[in-house]
Formats: structure tokens, C-alpha cells, sequence
């Protein structure tokens, strides 16, 4: 397989989907510049920047300079995973994001219900978002059950040769992760950015920090399922 130091960022030929699983540590640049790498991860380089208003080779040259820099890291939860097996991957994605959620859910829930307590009278954005996270929490526990009780056993199926998942079964999936990604933008809008001085105590200052955190391993979890997980199974089912 070509290494990723081989292959040239060009803004009109390179989605965002395919710098990310080559290059983890691109998606900080992205993350940086509201660049949607995860559902919007087909889309290339330069339409991607268009749509932002950005400059497609100014963008490109900040991610050269990034990968001449040396740097490898990434976001939180970002592992190279373009030469992992199906097994590895699902593997990856329960231990590095489900069982994380299964913590992070409940402790921002927790601070939405503080948050919404003490300053919800004299803001009702903060109503507005903790209503939204909490149809947002639940649509990602019913998801996250269903990929582990049906999408992962049937993609490691096929990749020891066996039926592929149906195509009801990963249309329903890529619909929530569309779903999920709009929830993500409309948050970030009702959380002002999460900008820590937009935030009316230190504990809503700790909510902010958590709902970019969440955000951010979101983005990284959507992105190894549609852009490295999904084409990998259909590769192998054909």
C-alpha cells in the first residue's frame, strides 16, 4: 500500500474522508476550521473550502506544512487505521468511542440539568440545547446498540467471507450519522461555539469543554465508520 508521505494534498482531487484515514493528524486542521470531514467526507478538498469560503490552496499548504512539521498526532480517539483489518476496526471503534460514551453521556446530561437549573430562566438557549442533546443522547445509545448487536457481527461475517450487512441495515446507519452531524452543528450553534467566555459560571464553562470534546470524538467515530469501515465491508463483499 502507498504510504501516506506519497501521496500529494490536492485540493481538487482529495476528499477530506481520505486525507483523514491517510493522515489522523489533518483532522485538527479540519476540527479548526469547521471543515466536515466525517458525512461530508466525499466531498474534496476544494469544495469543502468553497462551501466555507476558504482558500483550497492555502488549506492545502497549512496541511503540507502539518505533515512536514512531522506531527502524528491527531484528535483525541484518531488512530491510523488504513491497513487495519474489519476485526480491528470495530474493535477500535467499541474500546475507543462506545465505551467512552457510555460514561460521557451521563456526565454531560448531568451538567445540561445544572446548567439548565441555575441559568435557564434568563437563557432559554441553554433549554433549547439540553433538550436537543438529550434526543441526541438517546438516538446515539439506540445506534450504538444496534452497531454492536448486528453492524459489527455482520462485518466481521464478511470479512471471513460471509453475506454482506444489508443495504437497509447501513442505509438506516449512514442516515443517523447524517442525523447526528446536523444535531453536532445545530449544538455547537445554541453553545455559542463553545467558547469558554460565552459561559455564565465555571460549571458552565465545564459543559462547553465537554460538548467540544464530544463534538470532536463524534466527528472522528462518524469518520472511521463511513470513510474507512463501511468501504472496507463493501470491498470485501465484492
Amino acid at each position: 500500500m502507498t504510504s501516506s508521505q506519497e501521496l500529494p494534498i490536492v485540493a481538487g482531487t482529495t476528499t477530506l474522508g481520505g486525507l483523514v484515514a491517510e493522515r489522523p493528524q489533518t483532522a485538527v486542521v479540519f476540527e479548526r476550521l469547521g471543515l466536515d470531514y466525517c458525512c461530508g467526507g466525499q466531498q474534496t478538498l476544494e469544495e469543502a473550502c468553497r462551501s466555507r469560503d476558504l482558500d483550497p490552496e492555502t488549506v492545502a499548504t497549512m496541511l503540507a506544512a502539518l505533515e512536514n512539521a512531522g506531527s502524528s498526532a491527531g484528535p483525541e480517539g484518531a488512530h491510523d487505521l488504513a491497513d487495519a483489518t474489519v476485526d480491528q476496526i470495530c474493535d477500535h471503534i467499541v474500546s475507543r468511542h462506545h465505551e467512552p460514551l457510555a460514561e460521557t453521556l451521563p456526565r454531560i446530561s448531568e451538567l445540561m440539568g445544572k446548567v439548565v437549573r441555575a441559568h435557564g430562566a434568563d437563557d432559554p438557549g441553554v433549554i433549547r440545547m439540553a433538550d436537543l442533546f438529550g434526543e441526541t443522547r438517546s438516538e446515539l445509545e439506540d445506534h450504538m446498540r444496534l452497531e454492536e448487536e448486528s453492524l459489527f457481527p455482520a462485518c466481521r461475517e464478511v470479512a471471513g467471507g460471509g453475506k454482506a450487512p444489508s443495504a437497509e441495515l447501513l442505509g438506516e446507519l449512514l442516515d443517523t450519522h447524517q442525523a447526528t452531524g446536523e444535531a453536532l452543528k445545530q449544538l455547537r450553534e445554541l453553545g455559542h461555539d463553545y467558547r469558554p467566555e460565552s459561559a455564565h459560571c465555571n460549571t458552565h464553562r465545564v459543559l462547553l469543554h465537554e460538548m467540544r470534546e464530544f463534538e470532536m470524538d463524534l466527528h472522528m467515530h462518524i469518520h472511521e465508520e463511513n470513510n474507512i469501515l463501511f468501504p472496507k465491508v463493501r470491498e470485501a463483499a465484492s
